[in-house]
């Protein structure tokens, strides 16, 4: 449930009108309200045909936002299958729906591999080990809104993640240390005054005022999904461009994280995996700094590569650079028993 007021629902919902649905769906998007938005993208997909025309924005929403959300892959698969015979005679569409279909055989091969739980928690420093992850099948559905922390959508420096894990959040979100800041696009956001954490996602008044009231409500709220989340089967938290160059190298954060999440979970040494993601080049790697803490190497394809960037991300490139993060994620998995190697029963 989002800490800000939904619109009030219409009764019911009209399925055959996108007007009714999709600024919905953005609304509740934006609003963080994410339980309602999951149910309601799952829906939206199920009764596509009950539009007679939707728009290209519609269904481009549909396939790339069902994915983020972690809808099972029969469900996606019902959407890719819905919208085949138009994506192959729309060249704005069909990418998109190539991307996904890519994907999704990767969802079926990792369905077909995991062994037990598994309880993917994202660490930042950015938004990729949440929604890249999501798109490539590691979360489940329910997983979409119980897993969302506060590090998930806002970028962080490791140094903060660190401290605020160890301080269970007691000063991260304080007023008196936080200012408002204007995106290139002119939208008002929040964040520390160290530069630890913008919330780069939580954009306008709503979030802003009253002292960022709505803004720290919704952190409260995601600081306890992460307090749940710690205490899950099959856990492994997951940390996005740490900007590690040599894993032999000292790591200054690392100590203090280790310290932070076993107190946090009440495990000696929990699962982690640190990528890092250079622009200068190179090749996809794993690096084991011990036997719970592996290192993931993931070069961007070129220096002005945007990951974040929809478009890019289902090119050919993104696609080739996505895949071997997942792939280097996934063996990972394999190496704690988490999924089955190839060949191997699971």
């Amino acid at each position: 449930m989002s800490l800000l007021a939904p619109r009030p629902l219409p009764a019911p919902l009209d399925f055959t009108r996108e007007s009714a649905i999709g600024p919905r769906l953005r609304h509740l998007f934006h609003i963080e309200a994410y339980g309602e938005f999951h149910a309601l993208i799952a829906e939206a997909g199920a009764r596509l045909a009950e539009i007679a025309e939707p728009s290209q924005a519609y269904l481009l929403f549909l396939l790339r936002f069902g994915e983020r959300a972690c809808l099972p892959p029969s469900a996606i698969e019902q959407v890719l299958s819905q919208l085949r015979p138009r994506a192959m005679a729309d060249d704005a569409l069909r990418p998109v729906w190539q991307a996904v279909a890519r994907r999704q055989v990767f969802r079926g091969r990792l369905h077909g591999l995991r062994r037990g739980p598994l309880t993917l928690v994202s660490l930042g420093l950015h938004c990729l080990p949440w929604t890249l992850v999501n798109r490539w099948g590691f979360r489940e559905a329910g997983q979409f809104a119980t897993l969302h922390n506060p590090f998930c959508l806002a970028v962080h420096k490791a140094e903060t993640v660190a401290a605020t894990i160890a301080t269970d959040f007691a000063h991260y979100a304080d007023p008196a240390e936080m200012r408002e800041a204007v995106t290139p696009q002119g939208q008002r956001i929040a964040m520390r005054r160290d530069g630890g954490a913008v919330w780069n996602h939580n954009r306008g008044e709503p979030w802003m005022a009253q002292d960022y009231a709505g803004l720290r409500a919704a952190i409260a709220a995601k600081a306890e999904a992460f307090r749940q989340s710690c205490r899950a089967e099959g856990l492994v938290f997951l940390m996005g461009d740490c900007r590690i160059d040599d894993p032999a190298a000292p790591i200054p954060f690392l100590d203090p994280l280790r310290a932070a999440l076993a107190a946090a979970t009440g495990q000696n040494r929990p699962r982690l995996i640190l990528t890092s993601q250079s622009r200068r080049g190179g090749r996809d790697a794993v690096s084991w700094l011990d036997r719970e803490t592996a290192l993931i190497s993931a070069p961007y394809p070129r220096p002005r590569y945007i990951w974040a960037d929809d478009d890019q991300a289902d090119s050919a490139e993104g696609l080739t650079y996505e895949h071997g993060y997942a792939v280097s994620l996934l063996r990972c998995l394999m190496r704690w028993g988490l999924a089955a190697r190839p060949g191997e029963a699971s």
